[in-house]
């Protein structure tokens, strides 16, 4: 089953929005309508076998009184039903075809007046109001179910003459059974039908609470990125992917500038301040498959797995023009800066050297000015020595 999450950040809620669990009404009333159909089929085939096989009329009073009148009669009611539904507003739909299935009902019993046992045929509309799991809908068709009994009773002469009061009042008894077993079966249905919504809303609360604790548990609070164990974990999928070459992938470790500076004179309130409209900065940036991580301290990790590598380090040196030019009022108006490096993932790389690589670019742009984006593959080998190994130190003391 398909359900849809959606938190609330400003309030901290969750909202869980479940799928309908009533019927598809136009589904149905489509299929009753077929089977009418299938009903008239029916009943022509069993009249023509009769007509056939077993019938002492001539054929020329035959065909015309039992097929060719009821067949036109219950063609033109399922005719009208079906435009009815195409017309009218689908809050009469159910009883439209209800209707229909008791003229059906009445136009078979009131042609075969001799054959009383048809009579219970009259329940038909009961057995399809059933299909809508709603009272009041059985409750129509059980009035139109004894409306047809006492209307062929009291305008068909062969009927009228052929039932004696206490056959009217067995046959009203056991139709009245017949829509108490109805009416059970019903009432059995949406019983079901209730605990089944329970159950689902049960499992569907403890699933939302699964969701929210694993994305709790993966996400940093305070900048609302993910966090340093989520990064790990989705490098390792990501890297697997790009070894088989069914993605770009792409790398930027990013550092604010003189953040301790910012703490020490702003105090650690501001500090957070800038943390978090930094992130939201990189976070409006990059592509909604995209992922931006906070991997430490002051330092976040971003991986770019749809964009090119030109494209990729074009975004994030747009993200750093934007961070560089957004004052922050808990700095009394002014701006921070980042430093960035930037590494494309080559197949038989590791997703320890791809990481790597972009901290050394990153440890090269802050010893040659900050404010800057660098790109692995621009620093030459014993630069890159030395900043790969300046970058693992600090990964050291990070950790």
């Amino acid at each position: 089953m398909v359900y849809f999450i959606n938190t609330d950040p400003a309030e901290g809620k969750v909202k869980m929005s479940l799928p309908s669990m009533e019927f598809n009404q136009k589904r149905w009333n489509r299929l009753l309508l077929s089977g009418y159909w299938v009903t008239i089929f029916l009943s022509v085939l069993v009249e023509l076998l009769y007509m056939l096989h077993a019938s002492e009329l001539p054929r020329s009073e035959f065909f015309p009184k039992y097929i060719a009148l009821p067949t036109s009669l219950m063609f033109a009611a399922v005719l009208t039903a079906e435009a009815s539904v195409r017309l009218l507003s689908p809050k009469w739909h159910d009883y439209v075809l209800i209707s229909t299935a008791s003229l059906l009902a009445l136009i078979v019993t009131s042609i075969h007046t001799t054959l009383d046992y048809l009579l219970f045929f009259l329940c038909f509309p009961n057995m399809i109001s059933i299909f809508y799991f709603q009272y009041k809908k059985l409750a129509f068709a059980i009035a139109a179910t004894f409306a047809s009994l006492f209307f062929l009773y009291a305008v068909i002469p062969e009927i009228h003459r052929s039932m004696s009061f206490i056959d009217l009042l067995c046959i009203t008894v056991l139709l009245a059974i017949y829509s108490g077993i109805a009416l059970g079966v019903l009432a059995r249905g949406r019983e079901t039908l209730r605990h089944l919504r329970s159950s689902y809303e049960s499992n569907q609360e403890l699933l939302v609470r699964n969701i929210m604790m694993d994305k709790l548990a993966k996400t940093d609070a305070l900048t609302d990125t993910y966090n340093h164990m989520a990064y790990h974990e989705f490098v390792e999928k990501l890297v697997e992917q790009a070894e088989k070459g069914l993605l770009h992938l792409q790398i930027a470790v990013m550092d604010i500038d003189n953040f301790k500076k910012v703490n020490d004179t702003y105090g650690h309130r501001a500090g957070d301040n800038v943390l978090r409209e930094v992130a939201s900065i990189a976070r409006s940036k990059v592509g909604p498959n995209d992922f931006v991580a906070r991997y430490g301290g002051e330092e976040f990790v971003i991986l770019f797995t749809e964009l090119a590598y030109p494209a990729a380090f074009d975004t994030v040196e747009e993200i750093r023009r934007t961070v560089a030019e957004t004052p922050h009022d808990s700095l009394g108006g002014l701006a921070v800066t980042v430093s960035v490096g930037v590494n494309r993932y080559v197949p038989g790389m590791g997703k320890e050297r791809f990481f790597q690589g972009a901290d050394a670019a990153l440890y090269h742009a802050k010893r040659t000015g900050k404010n800057r984006t660098v790109a692995a593959e621009t620093i030459d080998s014993g630069t890159a020595a030395a900043s790969a190994a300046a970058s693992v130190a600090a990964s050291i003391a990070r950790d």
